[in-house]
């Protein structure tokens, strides 16, 4: 499956058509967690779940502290 078209500004450095929601899970959630906006983080809730969103962040070499640690007490 596709990226929604509203997410393509978080994206900007990808192309959308290659990017799987799928195949690139992690690399999704954690994008949005780091960068997206809050109509991005209702996306991942209802795609991924919360229980998927907190183990990509708290996984990823690529969010920050200051983000893993908003992620953490949510």
């Amino acid at each position: 499956m596709k990226l929604p078209k509203f997410l393509q500004t978080t994206f900007w450095d990808v192309s959308p058509r290659m990017v799987n929601t799928k195949k690139n899970k992690e690399f999704i959630i954690t994008r949005i967690a780091e960068k997206g906006t809050m109509r991005g983080v209702e996306w991942l809730k209802k795609k991924y779940g919360w229980r998927a969103i907190k183990e990509a962040v708290k996984k990823s070499k690529n969010v920050s502290l200051k983000t893993k640690n908003f992620w953490r007490v949510i």
